[in-house]
């Protein structure tokens, strides 16, 4: 395979991430607005019309699950999660002068711990993935909403092949299609 084909590989595949990520985002929006109408009937119903609501109880904490595990996925894609700079600060002091150095161990200690990402991503989905099947096969429901449990349960499974896409995606996309495609 050519180099320009590479290339092309690679625009089509940041354009498909990027695309995956605008849909998260909608769907953050949409979970969101969601979440906060639950609330907002509990709330009512419960300080209001003292009724407590335990469907709202439920629902809520089904749609934050979502909330969390989308949003994990999509702050994969802008690389956004928390950072420890302490890396950073080692190598600073370790390799003081020479600038082009510091880049390209600080390039590979981030390349590190995408792989290592990927890696834990990889074996959660596995793993998961057998946990979910069980609940699947024993058809267990919620109570107060009757709504089979793999429905929240597999925001981890779903959201983590999300965070495995766009890491992959960082880790073999080279950073100036990166930059160039926002």
């Amino acid at each position: 395979m050519g180099t320009n084909k590479l290339y092309t590989a690679a625009r089509m595949l940041m354009k498909l991430n990027k695309l995956i990520y605008t849909i998260e985002k909608y769907v953050l929006i949409f979970v969101m607005y969601a979440l906060v109408a639950v609330l907002f009937i509990n709330v009512l119903f419960r300080f209001v019309l003292f009724i407590p609501s335990a469907w709202a109880d439920e629902l809520a904490r089904f749609t934050f699950v979502w909330l969390v595990f989308l949003g994990a996925s999509a702050a994969m894609y802008k690389w956004e999660h928390i950072d420890i700079n302490l890396i950073d600060t080692i190598l600073q002091k370790l390799i003081k002068k020479n600038e082009a150095l510091y880049n390209k161990a600080l390039n590979a200690v981030k390349k590190f711990a995408v792989i290592c990402t990927i890696s834990y991503l990889g074996y959660l989905i596995v793993v998961y993935g057998k946990y979910l099947q069980k609940v699947i096969e024993l058809g267990t429901q919620s109570m107060f909403l009757g709504v089979g449990m793999v429905v929240p349960m597999s925001a981890v499974y779903i959201c983590s092949a999300l965070m495995l896409f766009h890491a992959v995606c960082y880790l073999i996309i080279p950073e100036h299609i990166r930059k160039q495609e926002g």
